[in-house]
């Protein structure tokens, strides 16, 4: 049974957080925290006033996520660190020194908050496609900085008697697709975190010029030597992580482009008309504007929406059961999703856990 179904929350939306449905989810990951000058901070602009508005928006969030354990207490709450474009990691990995100020920092901020782990979300080591300084030694400096977050994580859950899941765990969110693996040590990563969060989604993101599926699970007829969930989890498994620290990752918004040819689905599209509708948007704006047709890939099993000029690719219910039923079927950890307030009335996260668990129970 897959034993992770997780959750990650972007703080910087106006969200209400007493609807979470804590009693399904296992983790909730708060996004995000910053590595600034090897250390964590919660900022925003880098300004005083601004910065210290966000700490204190962050204790009150904190706070309302901490209630949602009264509800579902084996719920664990996570720190996820870094995202998209987050700066930092490459220097505060670079030594010996400044790996164990950010680790002393990052156990310090997790539990001033009363966390219970520590999520890493750097994109990428070794790669500097999000505009970040990168360098060829991130790839071992990477080990070498989740090592010595474990190892401090071990000593503090040894101080404090935890046992079994109560212990404080680790986590890191990776790249779908051989540009991660080239840049990481992926077997000896996955020695030191308890599971691996795989972003199974942006295989056409947001400089694509062509009409393809952004999460789709298995290959397009189309896309036949492209990217897909399947693919990435066999490369992963091929590199040594073992599946039972695997979690496939499901995204709650789409990925549209316009100026695309008759065809729709393989066709080129017009370069810089890229957006990225949540699925809240797609269910109350798109699909109820009559001009938009609904197809299925079968052999991708994910949908895709086209008006004769702008193709969508996106999630639904039907597709993200698919990934559900195909976690349990792998073995692997479980399933994560990217991100909670994207979701409309929480369809997208109920039909993924009526999928494993209502697969589970059939089984």
């Amino acid at each position: 049974m897959p034993r992770i179904f997780l959750a990650y929350l972007a703080t910087w939306q106006a969200y209400d957080i007493a609807q979470i449905p804590a009693e399904k989810l296992t983790h909730l990951c708060y996004a995000f925290a910053q590595v600034v000058n090897n250390r964590i901070e919660i900022c925003q602009s880098g300004t005083l006033e601004a910065d210290l508005q966000a700490a204190s928006r962050s204790k009150t969030i904190f706070a309302e996520l901490h209630r949602l354990k009264l509800r579902n207490p084996d719920l664990k709450l996570l720190i996820s660190l870094g995202g998209w474009s987050a700066d930092g990691f490459s220097d505060a990995a670079l030594t010996a020194a400044s790996r164990a100020e950010l680790a002393d920092s990052a156990i310090t901020f997790m539990l001033e908050n009363q966390l219970d782990g520590i999520d890493v979300d750097w994109e990428y080591p070794s790669n500097d496609m999000a505009g970040i300084k990168a360098r060829p030694e991130d790839k071992q400096n990477f080990s070498l900085l989740l090592e010595a977050l474990r190892e401090r994580l071990d000593a503090q859950s040894n101080r404090e008697g935890r046992l079994g899941m109560q212990r404080y765990q680790l986590s890191i969110a990776a790249g779908a697709g051989q540009y991660y693996l080239d840049g990481v040590e992926i077997e000896r990563v996955a020695k030191v975190c308890d599971f691996i969060n795989m972003m199974t989604y942006d295989f056409y993101n947001g400089w694509a010029t062509r009409a393809g599926h952004h999460a789709n699970l298995f290959n397009s007829l189309t896309d036949p030597d492209g990217d897909s969930a399947d693919k990435a989890i066999r490369l992963f498994l091929a590199g040594g992580v073992p599946r039972e620290k695997l979690v496939l990752g499901c995204p709650l918004y789409g990925r549209s482009l316009k100026g695309v040819g008759a065809e729709g689905l393989g066709a080129t599209g017009r370069a810089g008309t890229n957006g990225a509708p949540g699925f809240w948007k797609i269910v109350t704006e798109i699909l109820p504007n009559k001009r938009y047709t609904r197809h299925w890939d079968a052999a991708a099993c994910v949908p895709w929406l086209f008006d004769g000029d702008e193709f969508i690719s996106y999630e639904d219910c039907e597709s993200i059961a698919e990934k559900g039923r195909y976690a349990v079927k792998q073995g692997l950890a479980g399933v994560m999703f990217w991100e909670l307030s994207e979701d409309h009335e929480m369809q997208l996260l109920d039909a993924l856990y009526d999928s494993i668990y209502g697969y589970i129970d059939k089984a």
